[in-house]
């Protein structure tokens, strides 16, 4: 009795400390180290809860001007200094419910409840006065920003509101961002591109989805503009080696008739290079590109360069062959940049009625030719004061940005006596039914679907004139139109209806099996560039019809995510859910049966007594993964175990940074031996968690998700910095050390520039290299030869050693030695004799030491934990050992006492 009610109290109070540190755990995974701002995995989430909980905002993104040169001239530290004065500048302009996050870089952001656009926007240009007025470094400090408002209530969109930001800011730089004097501070690369910065970023701006490039055939050097970083995902505005890079870009099968026609403009047998291919954009989907380019030879004095631009077709304006008008695509263009740049918007919807009855009669031409003729009319309107664009089918939209009210309402009588006038079709002259719907904006504060939306809402209900418009459109009632919880394109719920909607549902359903299903339309965006956004939302809105047929039937809740996302509440039965994704592929299968567009189900079952949340549609989606990557059967069904193999891999990175940051991952150290002698000759760092207890957590638990995140890097580095200033402290004390065996892993090896590193913590500690010995495992050596052979290279270099650790584990064969640069061998403990298996061992062991000793490598035994054992490898003419038998790892303080003299045991 005693033992469970001691067992429950410790159980109660780990809880306790967990719910009372849940707000440090929280603050430390979404906290950047350098700022003590919130990361960009905290901006994420903060803006994912703004929208989850419809809150207007503002947001704000930042950009420090001239980082890049700080760096390159002053160093890092002084890059570094840079970064922490704008960031405390910003925290003394902020108010206190608002939030600021680095998001990395140079780059930050600030997002606010409680602020307007023009507010925010006054204090960040007082905060960048300020910061340029009061700075003393060597070069002048400062920013550039822009600023966005949403309102996800009205359905807006994230994403649009990060761009609006993003193009503002951009926007900004170009106009007031402080440059450089050239003649006073050297400038990094300033003549690889024969080209002005600032006259390089304003062409840069001239079109959406066009990025211009230069090339540098000389250094292998590419500047590119900003655009392609935002959208492609670029690492950065220069890239080296462009030409091996964009080869990991390029759609695999494009990317043999791209290598073969960009290699001719390398080798300047060819000068001009057009071609259109797939390339991956920032998300990893492959878009279709236009490449257009042109090589200029150069000579001694100056450099060969390769021009171009990348036109990105999911992006760039296109044009309506029937018209020469803009298409939807430009109309969306134009409609942001008004938003971006708050100016008098007015908007004038005119739609030409009755086309399908005049395709019957006289035939698709005819009909383009009198819409041509439509088009012809309103550009004569409009010419020199408004665009014109032709947005869908039969429907063109007139925009004005410089017009003010008085003058748009003359440019609506224009138009309607425009529009209303006879027109000739085939042999017939005819007067159609036209509507025309104004709409004008003092600014748009809306984001350009919402207000496309309301524009489609008014002629949907207009059923002809509309004599008695308002204007301007009263605030009150765009909102109430906006902030419709039905998708237009697709006739469902959105989101936060849905559940609602889907909890309803269940409230009177509670007898048999239901399950949340997600529907994922396969490449989506590829399917719009090769069939068009038109014909793409056609399918939609079919697989919505099909979706919206089970509710008609009383058999669930179907809800749209956006995009291509899809969720349905229905019965779990086996029967249902196919024939549910059966009748969607149809739907698809209407405009291309191609595999590569097939949609896939994710099914998650649920109790039908439980409350449906947004964790059942991410359970359902995460299920869907699986589905797209199986062709032969596109619907998965929820295994928690693969869910929960998931959630343990993201609560390792969480626990790992946790205890990072408070001290609880450390290093053992595990000595080696002379067998002759038993001296210490050095030891092995060994990485060690400590868990809230104080127990030891296995290393095999949470190395390979560091390893599979790439955050094994951040622990090893952690444990050098250890190693190298323990080694110093001693050093200044006076004591005695000796080698320290560190280990490298694949992935710092692929990830960092390690004996850089090793170089860099050296001479940080005054460390000779012989005290740091470099381990590196026989997988490495293996998998990665060229670089690792690269790695030795550099590190003998720099005076340090260099193991094979584990050897014997993976593909190596014992005449691999002759061809490895190491200093040291560490056999691995798989092959130390054993009762069960001595003869094999003791033949491998031998074999291994004569080579070894013929090639003068000295080898260190692992894994030696009996009497026996070590008596047979002396006899073998072992000399070296790391055991049990000797020494178990240990805490830092404890080896200190076995080398001033304590208990050796």
């Amino acid at each position: 009795m005693d033992i469970a009610s001691n067992y429950t109290e410790t159980l109660e109070k780990t809880i306790r400390d967990l719910l009372e540190r849940q707000d440090d755990l929280i603050r430390t995974a979404f906290t950047d180290e350098l700022t003590g701002l919130g990361n960009r995995g905290g901006f994420t989430r903060s803006l994912e809860e703004i929208w989850e909980q419809e809150l207007p905002v503002t947001m704000a993104f930042i950009d420090i001007d001239n980082l890049k040169h700080c760096n390159d001239i002053f160093g890092h530290d002084e890059g570094n200094r840079y970064i922490l004065q704008v960031s405390l500048y910003l925290k003394l302009y902020m108010e206190v419910d608002e939030a600021a996050f680095r998001l990395g870089g140079d780059e930050f952001a600030i997002l606010s409840t409680i602020a307007t656009e023009d507010d925010l926007a006054e204090r960040l240009e007082r905060c960048r006065t300020v910061l340029l007025k009061n700075n003393d470094a060597e070069m002048p400090h400062s920013f550039s920003y822009g600023v966005a408002h949403a309102d996800p209530a009205l359905g807006e969109a994230p994403n649009r509101l990060t761009n609006d930001a993003d193009h503002r800011m951009y926007d900004y730089k170009l106009r007031h961002a402080v440059h450089l004097d050239r003649r006073n501070i050297a400038q990094a690369h300033t003549d690889d591109f024969e080209i002005s910065d600032r006259i390089f970023d304003a062409l840069s701006m001239l079109n959406e989805g066009r990025y211009f490039f230069i090339e540098n055939l000389d250094k292998h050097r590419t500047l590119w503009s900003q655009g392609a970083l935002r959208d492609l995902g670029l690492p950065s505005e220069h890239i080296d080696n462009c030409h091996d890079y964009w080869k990991t870009r390029v759609h695999p099968d494009d990317l043999e008739a791209y290598t073969n026609d960009i290699d001719q403009i390398y080798d300047g047998s060819k000068h001009r290079h057009v071609m259109q291919y797939r390339v991956r954009n920032a998300a990893g989907d492959y878009i279709l590109g236009r490449a257009r380019g042109f090589r200029i030879d150069g000579d001694g004095n100056v450099p060969s360069l390769y021009v171009g631009e990348l036109v990105n077709h999911s992006l760039a304006e296109t044009v309506d062959a029937a018209t020469g008008l803009g298409t939807q695509r430009t109309l969306i263009n134009a409609i942001d940049a008004c938003r971006r740049d708050r100016c008098k918007t007015g908007l004038i919807a005119v739609r030409v009625r009755g086309t399908a009855k005049f395709n019957e009669l006289y035939g698709a031409e005819a009909v383009d030719n009198m819409l041509a003729e439509y088009a012809g009319r309103m550009l004569s309107i409009t010419r020199g004061r408004s665009r014109v664009f032709r947005s869908r089918n039969a429907q063109f939209v007139v925009l004005s940005n410089n017009l003010d009210h008085e003058a748009f309402e003359q440019l609506i009588q224009h138009l309607k006596e425009a529009v209303f006038a006879p027109v000739r079709i085939a042999d017939d002259t005819i007067t159609p039914v036209c509507l025309v719907v104004p709409a004008f904006y003092e600014h748009l504060t809306n984001q350009t679907a919402a207000v496309l939306g309301e524009l489609d809402r008014r002629i949907r209900t207009a059923g002809g004139l509309v004599p008695n418009d308002s204007l301007p459109i009263p605030e009150v009632e765009r909102k109430s139109a906006i902030a419709e919880r039905i998708d237009p394109l697709t006739g469902l719920y959105r989101p936060s209806v849905f559940m609602r909607r889907a909890n309803e549902f269940l409230e009177t359903r509670r007898n048999g099996a239901w399950c949340i299903a997600t529907v994922d339309m396969g490449h989506m965006r590829l399917f719009n560039e090769w069939h068009g956004q038109a014909e793409g939302d056609r399918m939609l809105a079919d697989v919505g019809t099909v979706l919206k047929d089970i509710e008609n039937a009383n058999m669930g809740v179907a809800g749209y995510w956006g995009q291509d996302d899809f969720c349905i509440l229905i019965p779990f039965e086996h029967d249902t859910v196919h024939q549910i994704y059966s009748r969607v592929r149809q739907a698809v299968a209407k405009y291309d049966d191609g595999v590569g567009f097939w949609p896939s189900m994710g099914v998650y079952p649920i109790d039908s007594n439980e409350k449906i949340t947004i964790d059942a549609q991410a359970k359902a989606m995460f299920t869907n993964r699986r589905a797209k990557n199986d062709f032969k059967e596109r619907i998965a069904i929820f295994r928690p175990e693969e869910y929960e193999r998931e959630i343990s891999f993201h609560r390792t990175l969480t626990e790992f940074q946790y205890a990072l940051s408070n001290g609880r991952i450390t290093y053992y150290l595990q000595p080696q031996v002379d067998m002759e002698t038993g001296e210490i000759i050095g030891a092995e760092a060994l990485t060690r968690w400590i868990d809230k207890d104080g127990s030891l957590i296995s290393p095999a638990t949470f190395i390979p998700a560091l390893e599979e995140s790439g955050f094994v890097v951040t622990l090893d580095k952690y444990v050098w910095q250890g190693v190298a200033l323990w080694l110093r402290e001693r050093i200044n004390r006076g004591l005695r050390v000796v080698p320290i065996s560190l280990n490298v892993s694949r992935v710092d090896i692929l990830a960092c520039d390690v004996a850089e590193h090793m170089g860099a913590l050296a001479a940080q500690y005054n460390l000779p290299p012989e005290l740091m010995r470099i381990e590196i495992t026989e997988t490495a050596y293996t998998g990665e030869s060229e670089a690792v052979d690269k790695l030795t290279a550099d590190l003998h270099t720099r005076g340090f050693s260099t193991y094979i650790d584990d050897f014997g584990t993976g593909q190596s064969t014992l005449a691999m030695l002759k061809n490895v640069n190491v200093d040291v061998i560490k056999l691995d403990r798989t092959f130390v004799p054993d009762n069960g298996d001595e003869g094999r061992s003791v033949q491998i062991i031998s074999s291994m030491l004569e080579m070894a000793q013929s090639l003068h490598l000295p080898v260190v035994i692992e894994g030696v934990e009996t009497d026996k054992q070590a008596n047979m490898l002396r006899h073998m003419g072992a000399r070296y050992a790391q055991g049990f038998l000797y020494y178990r790892p240990m805490q830092a303080e404890d080896f200190e006492a076995l080398l001033d003299g304590g208990d050796n045991n």
